[in-house]
């Protein structure tokens, strides 16, 4: 049993790797093999760039389906990270919008306004519903960001934390069942971001 993180050919893999494994014992392992994803015990869906190429190549690669299936059907926990939260959204604004895995409801949607865009460094992240993701980091906590597109939940209940940017709240934690995601990077987020990260390797949904 391992944790993997999906290769997809699209991500900051490596950073994403070498953070688990300060917080784990657990073998940490980079793949897009069916069988090891198969056999793991938790799932980390990293993701940078546009949207529309990272579903082409995880289609590609085989890896959409059995990612939908494992998540609705097998219950496996699942940390996705920005791109990779966006993923599992209904769609996207992104590409002249794009349907999305469907996991959880709501919508990725583009920032607009008179302000910088993209997105990029610390911003503080607060509570909205309890999950034991939060376990030992206060509300107003502050992680790492880099993104254009924000994910606007339709549904409170799958919504774990906002960050506002812009004038714009966005759900920057949401999850569902074993699926957890998060617009941050917690790799590049310090100690905080390890903790986040400890925190989904220790939680038994």
């Amino acid at each position: 049993m391992a944790i993997i993180i999906i290769d997809y050919g699209i991500g900051n893999l490596y950073s994403v790797a070498n953070a688990i494994k300060k917080v784990t014992n657990e073998k940490v392992i980079i793949s897009n093999n069916a069988q090891q994803i198969k056999k793991s015990n938790r799932i980390i869906l990293p993701g940078q760039g546009a949207i529309k190429d990272c579903i082409n190549e995880l289609k590609k690669k085989e890896l959409y389906w059995l990612i939908k299936d494992l998540i609705s059907i097998k219950n496996k926990p699942v940390l996705g990270i920005c791109i990779g939260q966006h993923l599992l959204m209904e769609s996207s604004e992104e590409n002249n919008s794009v349907f999305c895995m469907n996991y959880i409801p709501g919508v990725v949607k583009k920032y607009k306004g008179k302000f910088k865009i993209p997105h990029i460094g610390w911003n503080v992240v607060y509570k909205y519903n309890e999950h034991p993701i939060w376990n030992g980091i206060k509300s107003g906590a502050r992680f790492y960001f880099v993104h254009s597109y924000y994910v606007k939940a339709n549904l409170k209940n799958n919504i774990f934390g906002i960050t506002e940017y812009g004038g714009i709240r966005a759900n920057v934690i949401t999850g569902y069942k074993s699926v957890i995601t998060v617009q941050f990077h917690p790799e590049k987020s310090s100690f905080i971001g390890l903790k986040f990260l400890k925190n989904f390797i220790n939680w038994l949904p």
